[in-house]
């Protein structure tokens, strides 16, 4: 058997050398010529940045239940939309696209939706099911209802995307405040599910901010198919005139979920809303919610290659039921120049349709199916002094390198060894580590930015030692194993 050996960078030369070698004298050349890990000076340039990833075949992950070989699902929730009295196929004429999805909300301890469930299938498309505890957690159990509900939902003869007690990291729902309860009672119904009805997948799903709780509440990766977030785009937040949200861009809103779970789970932006009117000021702006829309549909297919499902959230909340939601108006179907941005915004086969039940049962067979596609980073990335770096998660989520830290030096540079598993040999480098806050892109209420802090690392110059084939191209940067 051939012996497993060390690759490091020493200056421009690649050397092999057996793992039973002393190597820690080689590892520092990488770093040697790099500044120190402090942000001094004026070299951080703001630009968005992304950085594509394309792992070997023998890398490739398997797909999860429900998730399409190529593109997202479209999908939407019509049922507040009266315009259309509440019709799947209406929707679908007026914006002249076939959606593959719709969803709607159940409470937990409701009947299974079987009419509704039937009316989607008859219109071409499958269920989405945002299931949602609002008495709490303790009336989730491992019960007659949680079963029946199961049974119904195998028996009903299509994949179902099933929501279970989504936006848990805000305080506004009845099941937050605990995440160990809150995981505790997700792993009960996980499993339920996969005992009686294993062709549902579990989405569990985040509002885009607050990002702090969020991985408190996740439940691990064997009990969740896929991850979600629910994106608004308003001009203020909670109908505070003082608390404005005009700026925001959608996208930034969308990192923080991306990069921490794309690269093991396919994405659904579970709700995604653009509101035209609101309530707060009184005036209309539909050029906002096109913009807005236009902006997060047609950055999908290169920018965010994992999200797989993203639903257009039809309403008039100006008309609501609870008089505290009355704020925004995202309905599509009553403002035509709106309805012309959701139908150019979605003009493109990246938006896959929804084939069959059958077809989704043989191609999502666990084990017998692969993704062909590149992953993407963004959000947690920045350019300084000509270098693009990446936060620390990159390397070790989409990459999977080892990093272990090293004693800082005497003048306070902070260092970190990566490694990367070649087979029968181990790609070694060790580089500069520089700690940088950039902007999540929203503000808290007092109007300050919100910001990351990030434990970054150059992109290019450290994947190029470890072997990999770089292309930069202006703000992209491309990986290939």
């Amino acid at each position: 058997m051939k012996a497993k050996g060390l690759r490091l960078l020493l200056g421009s030369a690649i050397i092999v050398i057996a793992t039973s070698f002393l190597v820690s004298r080689f590892e520092s050349a990488l770093a040697l010529g790099m500044e120190g890990g402090s942000m001094r000076g004026s070299g951080h340039v703001n630009r968005s940045f992304t950085v594509h990833f394309t792992p070997r075949d023998n890398h490739l992950a398997q797909r999860a239940k429900l998730e399409p070989a190529t593109g997202a699902y479209l999908g939407a929730y019509v049922l507040q939309d009266d315009a259309i009295g509440q019709s799947m196929r209406r929707f679908n004429e007026m914006t002249g696209r076939e959606h593959a999805t719709f969803f709607k909300y159940v409470g937990y301890g409701q009947p299974f939706p079987e009419a509704w469930v039937n009316d989607v299938v008859a219109a071409g498309a499958f269920p989405h099911i945002a299931w949602e505890p609002n008495e709490g957690l303790d009336k989730v159990k491992d019960d007659a209802y949680l079963r029946q509900f199961a049974r119904q939902a195998q028996e009903a003869g299509v994949p179902i995307l099933l929501r279970f007690a989504s936006e848990m990291n805000g305080t506004w729902t009845a099941y937050s405040g605990n995440p160990a309860l809150y995981k505790e009672k997700w792993r009960l119904v996980h499993d339920v599910f996969e005992e009686l009805a294993p062709a549902t997948a579990m989405l569990w799903s985040v509002l885009a901010m607050p990002e702090k709780p969020m991985a408190d509440y996740y439940p691990g990766d064997d009990y969740v198919d896929w991850v979600g977030v629910n994106i608004y785009s308003v001009r203020f937040h909670n109908g505070d005139l003082d608390y404005p949200a005009d700026r925001e861009d959608p996208l930034d809103l969308l990192n923080a979920v991306y990069d921490r779970y794309s690269r093991n789970k396919p994405i659904a932006i579970s709700e995604f809303g653009a509101s035209h009117y609101s309530a707060t000021d009184g005036k209309r702006d539909v050029a906002f919610a096109s913009e807005k829309l236009r902006r997060l549909y047609g950055a999908l297919a290169k920018h965010y290659p994992r999200v797989k499902a993203v639903y257009y959230f039809d309403v008039d909340n100006i008309s609501a039921y609870n008089p505290s939601r009355r704020v925004n108006d995202y309905s599509i179907t009553g403002e035509p120049a709106l309805l012309d941005a959701y139908k150019e915004a979605t003009d493109s086969d990246y938006f896959a349709p929804y084939v069959s039940a059958e077809e989704v049962a043989v191609n999502n067979q666990h084990g017998e199916t692969q993704r062909q596609e590149s992953y993407t980073f963004r959000g947690k990335l920045f350019e300084w002094n000509g270098a693009v770096y990446a936060d620390e998660s990159f390397f070790t989520g989409h990459l999977g390198l080892k990093l272990t830290r090293l004693p800082k030096r005497s003048n306070g540079r902070e260092l970190i060894r990566l490694e990367r598993d070649m087979g029968e040999e181990t790609v070694m480098v060790t580089t500069a580590l520089v700690r940088r806050s950039v902007k999540t892109g929203y503000t808290n209420p007092h109007g300050s930015p919100v910001m990351r802090k990030l434990r970054a690392i150059a992109v290019a110059d450290t994947v190029k030692a470890l072997g990999y084939e770089v292309k930069v191209d202006d703000t992209d940067i491309w990986i290939e194993e």
